[in-house]
């Protein structure tokens, strides 16, 4: 085996660090594609998922709403009936004054079976 000169041996490091440049050059290349990719990717998930989110809140909003409606509809309900218990309390009332009142004025007392104080 020959041993390699000095001419030589700068021609073998320089045609080395010109591999070394050349693969470096590339794979640079490549990684900066590879997260122009990823970027690009991402980009369109985030863009996605933001507008997933917005029909999320839109229909958790809608639901919400619903929910508050149904809500007031029951509120509106339980007044009416309250409303009607109150009259029918005020109806009884009367009947029953104007009852004591035809009782005084007629002298008759009420019957065991229409009162159950006694």
């Amino acid at each position: 085996m020959e041993t390699v000169g000095k001419a030589q041996l700068s021609v073998i490091k320089a045609w080395k660090e010109q591999k070394i440049t050349k693969v470096t050059s590339k794979t640079q290349k490549k990684l900066h594609e590879i997260s122009g990719w990823e970027n690009k990717k991402t980009r369109k998930i985030e863009s996605e998922l933001a507008s997933l989110q917005r029909k999320m809140d839109s229909k958790k909003m809608e639901e919400a709403e619903r929910l508050r409606s149904k809500k007031a509809a029951v509120h509106a309900k339980a007044q009416e009936k309250k409303a009607k218990v109150q009259t029918r309390r005020a109806q009884e009332i009367l009947h029953a004054e104007e009852e004591a009142a035809r009782f005084e004025a007629t002298g008759e007392v009420p019957n065991k079976a229409s009162c159950s104080c006694f």
